[in-house]
């Protein structure tokens, strides 16, 4: 697809997409006034802050500053590239799209098996082979009786689109003859491995295999289990018993939550999310009725896990299998994970479960009402770690085992609250009911436990951050605006005619702000084929949210000076910017003297500049040549 295709593509599907229709598809819209608002679904919204245009077809938070178009929207709500947004509205409006050219952009047609949409297409493909070998082929018998054993339905099967890859070094290679997809393909997305010697042989061999789907339904993975009592047909084969796909340009285990596609509806209804460990025990919750159930692949619940949650719910229940190796690893990472929950305002449960149960075998023998009984027991990471820490511990002031109790327990607090809590009443509130719990369970004062707390916290701070696995997410916030980079794009937005006038004395590369200089950049471009860069023009032309945010915001800040001069403000803008290159290239002239070595009539001719630059700054005349 060319440049020119692809705008036109755009203006198709953006004229095809009422954003009130599509934004009121994932929150509940209310009219007022001639906006519509709602609950903005990326902060803890109380009061309706989501404002949506039907006029000008764009959404803003102003709470988030966070804005857009129909594009930017389904990109962040879905967590999409621009070009997965503009097929997925496309598809939603009944629009085919023409698939983008190869030659135009000078890939070959080797390189065009490896995009996205082809790698998709592979997975699809594979997950139907699987599936249909588990559902009728004689060698899966064993993968059918083990799934009935477990006590999975028929329509559970389907539903998740298990499959089964018979025990032979090359059963996928061979049904790929009669496709499309070459085993590099098949490679770049986890299916083959290559031999040292040359060729190709299955991954996934001998296995019962669990589709990992996204959050559209397209399958990106597989989770593979070998089956209780299998003999591999190689017997010096040393197997694990369970293996997931390796990280792909389709797949990232730590970034992914089995079964979201089919826990999405639940977990609105439910207001929350309940993550397993294993697959059998997500598919068992979901034929019980419990179908806001998702599984973690391999990894544990962490950081790159909440963008996607918090797409959908603020509130989780982590069920942990009752093996002491569960336990265990929980405790290694409660201490990160509360503090994670806690900064990001997500509410953590955990739920422990019996030594030696797991989620499939409680539901199965006890029924969903009375797993459900148990997720009302669930305890807070905190209430789980004191539990875990003062279990069997008598309350005997003074002693030495109560006193590492204690500062455990306080160096979680420290660690899960790092700024006394001042920044969240529920904290505060929190905080103080901890610290009056452990005074009651050891007989220890408030003041003086409070006081502790306050010197872990200082030496906390004081300590260097921690790198690597263990360090807790940054947020980074953008580079704010200039001003003057603020009011060019309100004018050019609401007077576009300038545009002409403000090129001849400033260009591209004069402007620091990336998002600014992206705006203004197309703007220019949009000039030079001939059309006038209207906001939306500039909105199609331009498909990074943050930059289409910036545009909404300039919009909206830009009508409320619609009543003074254009002509006078440009000409301050103007003049500030000539006061500013001038500034800069002061700077880069007193640098200039500065070095060593400097030929002395190269120093003549800078110190001439400098000083004409004061004489004309003198006499009021500032230059306003780009």
């Amino acid at each position: 697809m060319s440049l020119h295709q692809l705008q036109d593509a755009k203006e198709q599907v953006r004229q095809a997409t009422d954003i009130v229709d599509l934004v009121g598809s994932y929150l509940s819209l209310r009219r007022l006034g001639r906006n519509f608002v709602g609950l903005c679904p990326w902060h803890d919204d109380s009061r309706p802050s989501m404002q949506v245009n039907p006029e000008r077809q764009s959404f803003k938070c102003w709470v988030c500053d966070i804005g857009g178009d129909v594009f930017s929207f389904l990109m962040r709500i879905e967590g999409l590239e621009f070009r997965e947004a503009l097929e997925m509205l496309a598809d939603r409006a009944g629009i085919i799209l023409a698939k983008p050219h190869q030659a135009s952009s000078g890939a070959s047609s080797g390189d065009s098996q490896f995009d996205r949409r082809n790698l998709l297409a592979a997975m699809a493909w594979a997950e139907e082979q699987f599936h249909r070998c588990l559902l009728t082929a004689p060698e899966a018998e064993t993968a059918r009786q083990y799934l009935a054993d477990r006590g999975l339905t028929d329509d559970s099967v389907r539903a998740f689109h298990l499959g089964f890859s018979p025990d032979q070094w090359d059963w996928l290679l061979g049904q790929s003859a009669n496709s499309s997809f070459s085993p590099e393909v098949l490679e770049r997305v986890g299916l083959v491995l290559r031999r040292s010697a040359g060729g190709f042989y299955d991954r996934f061999r001998g296995r019962l295999l669990f589709s990992i789907r996204d959050a559209r339904s397209r399958p990106i993975a597989f989770g593979g289990r070998i089956l209780p009592g299998h003999i591999p047909s190689d017997p010096e084969r040393t197997e694990a018993k369970y293996i997931n796909s390796p990280e792909s340009p389709l797949f990232s285990k730590s970034s992914e939550l089995y079964a979201l596609d089919l826990a999405r509806e639940a977990i609105a209804k439910e207001h929350g999310l309940v993550v397993m460990e294993g697959y059998t025990d997500v598919i068992m919750a979901h034929q019980h009725g419990i179908r806001n159930a998702v599984a973690v692949l391999g990894t544990a619940l962490g950081e790159k896990h909440l963008p996607i949650i918090k797409r959908f719910t603020d509130s989780i229940t982590l069920v942990l299998d009752g093996d002491e190796a569960g336990q265990r690893r929980t405790m290694q990472i409660l201490d990160e994970l509360l503090a994670l929950f806690v900064a990001h305002e997500i509410d953590l449960k955990i739920l422990s479960l019996p030594t030696g149960a797991d989620p499939c075998d409680v539901i199965s023998s006890q029924g969903s009402e009375a797993f459900r009984e148990r997720l009302t027991q669930s305890l807070d990471p905190l209430d789980y770690k004191i539990a875990a820490v003062t279990n069997g511990l008598e309350s005997a002031p003074g002693t030495h085992r109560v006193s590492l109790a204690v500062e455990e327990l306080l160096g979680t607090l420290a660690r899960a609250m790092p700024t006394s809590a001042r920044t969240s009443s529920s904290n505060l509130v929190r905080e103080q009911q901890v610290l009056a719990r452990l005074a009651r369970r050891f007989g220890i004062g408030e003041e003086t436990l409070r006081v502790r707390l306050t010197f872990l916290r200082r030496e906390q701070r004081s300590r260097p951050a921690r790198r690597g696995h263990d360090a807790l997410p940054i947020e980074t916030r953008p580079t704010p605006v200039e001003p003057w980079q603020r009011e060019l794009l309100e004018l050019l937005i609401h007077e576009p005619s300038i545009l002409p006038h403000l090129a001849d004395h400033l260009a591209e590369d004069g402007i620091g702000h990336t998002h600014c200089r992206a705006v203004y950049a197309a703007a220019l471009q949009l000039m030079h084929d001939g059309q006038i860069p209207t906001f939306d023009q500039l909105m199609l032309a331009c498909d990074d949210p943050a930059v289409k945010s910036l545009l909404v915001d300039c919009d909206e800040l830009g009508r409320e000076k619609l009543t003074s001069d254009p002509q006078r403000r440009l000409q301050d803008l103007l003049q500030l910017i000539g006061n500013q290159q001038q500034a800069l290239r002061h700077q880069t002239r007193l640098a200039e003297l500065n070095q060593p070595g400097l030929d002395p009539q190269h120093e003549q001719e800078v110190l001439a500049e400098l000083f004409n630059d004061l004489k004309r700054r003198q006499a009021g005349s500032t230059p306003t040549d780009g």
